[in-house]
């Protein structure tokens, strides 16, 4: 048996990494693995080497691989076929959502909450890895149940749940809240609805379409404050376009990869790596992305010093 000759090639400019830092060094890749990567003092700089971008909220991937993606979940409200070796799976974004909170999902295809549906969900093979649910519906506790325990990661989003109802659908293991503060209840005085309870419980990971026109700068000010990068996953809700109405009200994001660090640069290189690139895929289970550290997956967006993007590296091809 002859084995294959993995290929060996080597980066070089300023690593960003969620846990050692922002430094300059030159990273090695052989095959698909990350084989060693070197502090070099004074290594160039021009070229800034962070983690593929993972992005759990994606409609239209037809972009991604040019703004640094270098895995994802497709958003879907049913089980589907996809081809493509960036894909992680599903994100089922409904249909057991609230449709007062529908947003820019249609009404109609909205469903009652359906156990038997989940198990259709569960017995497909890891297809489906997230599902968002309004966890007031009837039904919907049971169901955070059932697929936490299957190992499908479920979010809340798309909810007028008050905060009792909310942290319910935590014990029952919800782990996720999707676009946290869009298509949510309106904190409150009294009435908070799930903002603050998502925020407060550290068994939460909060998702964050940090693209300057969903949230408000002291919004994503705020939520970096109290939740912290190490709970922060930055989606994209990325759609066709266009990604608005005629009114200027909001049908998803226009922006993703690159443009979010880029947007949220300001909280720290090594803390928007963190938010953009480990904690997604720390949620997922998936050990070897996210870092650039040995034995890591070649995954790599390499960006400018203005922050945009040049190259993508998916398991050490470029992509």
């Amino acid at each position: 048996m002859i084995d294959r000759v993995r290929s060996r090639h080597t980066l070089e400019g300023l690593v960003i990494d969620p846990v050692e830092g922002v430094y300059a060094g030159e990273v090695a890749i052989e095959g698909d693995l990350i084989a060693a990567v070197e502090r070099r003092e004074d290594g160039p700089r021009e070229l800034l080497l962070f983690p593929g971008f993972v992005d759990l909220h994606v409609y239209d991937p037809s972009t991604l691989a040019a703004s640094g993606v270098t895995g994802y979940l497709l958003a879907a409200r049913e089980l589907r076929a996809v081809d493509d070796p960036l894909c992680l799976g599903l994100h089922l974004e409904g249909p057991f959502l609230n449709p007062e909170a529908a947003g820019a999902i249609p009404v109609d295809e909205l469903l009652p909450v359906d156990p038997g549906l989940a198990d259709e969900w569960i017995a497909a093979d890891g297809a489906v890895r997230l599902v968002t649910l309004a966890p007031e519906l009837q039904g919907a506790l049971d169901v955070t149940e059932q697929l936490a325990a299957a190992g499908i990661v479920v979010g809340l989003g798309h909810t007028r749940a008050n905060a009792l109802t909310t942290d319910a659908a935590i014990e029952a293991g919800a782990r996720f809240a999707t676009h946290l503060w869009n298509a949510m209840r309106p904190v409150r005085a009294r009435t908070t609805g799930s903002v603050p309870t998502l925020l407060a419980d550290e068994r939460v990971t909060v998702g964050l379409i940090a693209d300057g026109r969903h949230l408000h700068p002291l919004i994503e000010e705020m939520t970096v404050r109290v939740a912290g990068p190490a709970r922060i996953a930055l989606t994209s809700d990325l759609v066709p376009l266009p990604a608005h109405r005629p009114d200027g009200s909001l049908l998803g994001g226009d922006r993703s990869g690159a443009a979010l660090v880029a947007h949220m640069a300001r909280f720290g290189l090594q803390e928007v790596a963190r938010m953009a690139s480990l904690v997604p895929a720390q949620l997922l289970g998936l050990n070897d992305r996210g870092r650039i550290a040995p034995g890591f997956r070649a995954d790599l967006a390499v960006l400018d010093a203005e922050l945009r993007p040049l190259q993508t590296f998916a398991a050490g091809e470029m992509v």
